[in-house]
């Protein structure tokens, strides 16, 4: 190569590792010149931190611990502290050992609170017999390398929220004996686009205005068929999905839901 052509791949090479330089980079994001102050605040930190330690034995089929999912852990706590000012419990569907549901309880400290935490999941992996094609694929590679049987783990992980709900079991079928009568935070990862829809059918009724869901697959790669479906669904009520950098997407409940 001549000393031209060298001198340009070099310049060339140096712009690309500037511009790849970032302030923070976890979860498959990251990001150059953003005030990150909220990873450092101290209510944040501590009910993080604590979430974190909870979880370490949901998350040993790994062998990578803990998965570095802060940002979307604020989101959540975001969300969780807007429902405190209005009416209805907390649903999450899709919960594990409850890495983001513990994080933003204890954040918003609910247990301070009259409201129920109602959580959602068989809490041994993702049903596949409904499911076809990529998303059959996702969920079989998911329940190889991160899910087993975590429901005495997430039992222990919620002792001290005294108003926490675990209903084991699969959706929609686990709705069938809750007294559920309006949502004010609502959290969805069930890594299917079916489970999701299903979901939602039952729970947007329940939701007041001003509430917000939080879909943690919705910008995911590979997780297109839930895209596709939730974009569908927010405009049959007359709204948008957020998407967020996080992958997560947010709706904000209308007066199409729940009356406040």
């Amino acid at each position: 190569m001549d000393p031209v052509s060298v001198w340009l791949r070099n310049r060339r090479n140096k712009k690309n590792a500037n511009r790849m330089k970032t302030h923070f980079q976890a979860d498959g994001l990251g990001v150059k010149n953003k005030n990150l102050s909220f990873l450092e605040d101290e209510r944040f930190e501590k009910s993080w931190a604590k979430a974190v330690r909870l979880n370490q034995e949901g998350w040993s089929k790994t062998g990578k611990g803990v998965p570095d999912i802060r940002w979307r852990a604020h989101v959540c706590c975001w969300a969780a502290q807007n429902a405190m000012n209005l009416s209805g419990d907390f649903v999450e569907c899709g919960v594990h050992t409850g890495l983001l549901s513990l994080t933003a309880a204890d954040y918003v400290e609910l247990n301070k609170s009259s409201k129920r935490l109602w959580l959602f999941d068989t809490f041994e992996g993702i049903p596949t017999d409904l499911l076809s094609g990529s998303e059959k694929e996702l969920a079989q590679k998911n329940n190889d390398n991160i899910y087993f049987d975590v429901y005495e783990l997430a039992k222990r992980n919620f002792l001290e929220f005294k108003n926490a709900k675990l209903i084991k079991g699969r959706i929609p079928q686990s709705f069938s004996d809750v007294d559920i009568e309006q949502i004010s935070y609502c959290s969805i990862d069930l890594n299917n686009a079916l489970a999701e829809n299903e979901a939602i059918d039952f729970l947007w009724p329940k939701l007041v205005k001003g509430s917000i869901i939080v879909l943690d697959d919705y910008a995911f790669s590979g997780h297109e068929t839930q895209y596709h479906m939730w974009n569908e669904f927010a405009a049959s009520v007359g709204q948008m999905v957020l998407t967020l950098p996080t992958g997560q997407g947010l709706i904000i409940s209308n007066n199409y839901g729940g009356s406040e």
